[in-house]
């Protein structure tokens, strides 16, 4: 059944999308606007973690799901493409659309996440799975903005 937590978990793929819609077109933007979307989806992740059933939680799937999305992120944040304007401080990501498509898949998968249980019996099973894509999700973003963060620096 749907609840408050699948209103928060998807208010935070919103905030997530409004958050990186200025990087997907390439905007130039502060280096702090870059930690925005970190946060929501890792807080994202904890909610779709409290909407699983206690029996089915998989917490070594959720661990390697995080450390698949921050390795992928980190390669991802490490080589890509940034401009840097030193005089107002603030970088442009050329090709930075990747979070935001990121955050579509995620947002695409909480909505079936939290639609499971009307359609199927079977609905719930299907929760533990959303949750490791959103934890790896949250991996990706979180370690890209970090590498972007550090590479910019002054």
């Amino acid at each position: 059944m749907l609840n408050v937590l699948h209103l928060l978990a998807a208010l935070a793929m919103a905030g997530c999308l409004y958050a990186l819609w200025r990087e997907a077109r390439g905007i130039s933007q502060s280096r702090g606007h870059l930690m925005v979307a970190p946060p929501l989806a890792f807080g994202c992740a904890l909610l779709m973690i409290g909407l699983t059933e206690p029996d089915l939680q998989q917490p070594d799937v959720l661990r390697i799901a995080i450390a698949a999305g921050a390795l992928l992120g980190a390669a991802r944040g490490w080589f890509m493409a940034v401009d840097i304007d030193p005089l107002w401080s603030t970088v442009r990501l050329p090709s930075g659309s990747d979070g935001f498509w990121m955050v579509i898949l995620l947002a695409f998968v909480v909505a079936m996440a939290a639609a499971a249980p009307f359609v199927s019996t079977q609905g719930q099973s299907y929760v533990p799975y959303a949750t490791a894509a959103v934890a790896f999700g949250a991996g990706f973003l979180s370690t890209r903005a970090v590498a972007v963060y550090l590479r910019t620096r002054s």
